[in-house]
């Protein structure tokens, strides 16, 4: 668990690693297969509020909520900001707006390693033929 900004909460709360998020997934599907139409969000997903409310300290009303608050969706910190990307591959920060610089791959330089993993040394054989 990590305390990070949820750009839709408009709020910093507990993310879920991903073993208590399978942990919390499974109950939320639970939620789907044991609840009846006719019962409220809060009983048909008590165990899994519970769970969180438990783990993170934080009392989360909403089980969607729960399941969006999931480090792995994530990016990594803004430069500038320090709040997170709204994903892995996100160009920009939607908070604040800086614009991550990208990070260009020379191949030159990964085929002149000292270890060449095995698919470069396939290429390097079939080059000799």
């Amino acid at each position: 668990m990590k305390n990070l900004w949820c750009w839709r909460c408009k709020m910093e709360v507990p993310m879920l690693n991903e073993e208590e998020y399978k942990v919390a997934s499974k109950l939320y599907r639970d939620g789907f297969e044991k609840g009846k139409c006719s019962m409220t969000r809060k009983t048909r997903f008590k165990d899994l509020l519970d769970y969180y409310k438990n783990l993170t300290g934080f009392e989360e009303t909403n089980p969607n909520a729960i399941m969006h608050h999931r480090i792995e969706l994530y990016g990594s910190e803004c430069e500038s900001c320090s709040k997170p990307y709204r994903t892995p591959k996100a160009s920009f920060c939607a908070a604040c707006g800086n614009k991550r610089e990208s990070k260009l791959i020379n191949y030159a330089e990964v085929l002149h390693e000292e270890s060449p993993k095995w698919w470069q040394r396939l290429l390097v054989l079939n080059r000799a033929e």
